[in-house]
């Protein structure tokens, strides 16, 4: 082989699949850039709230039970951030 084919083979090839790639991945956003949202500018769509599935959120129902004013609850915490049960 002569040093035109060598180069050809081993650098014009490599780099042809390269350049394909290339232009694979990246060539659609090259030749038309989407329209990002900026500060500022008004948000046409509509709000969305990501569960993790509809069903698992829980709405409370009722009260919460109420500890009457007077009464004999024993409490066993201080308070602080102790290690100690």
């Amino acid at each position: 082989m002569s040093i035109v084919q060598t180069v050809l083979v081993f650098v014009g090839i490599p780099g042809a699949i390269i350049a394909l790639i290339t232009f694979a991945v990246y060539g659609r956003s090259m030749l038309h850039q989407p329209n990002r949202y900026r500060p500022g500018r008004p948000w046409p769509y509509e709000a969305a709230w990501f569960v993790p599935h509809p069903d698992a959120v829980v709405h409370a129902e009722g009260v919460h039970p109420q500890v009457e004013a007077g009464s004999t609850s024993r409490t066993t915490a201080i308070g602080g951030a102790s290690g100690e049960w």
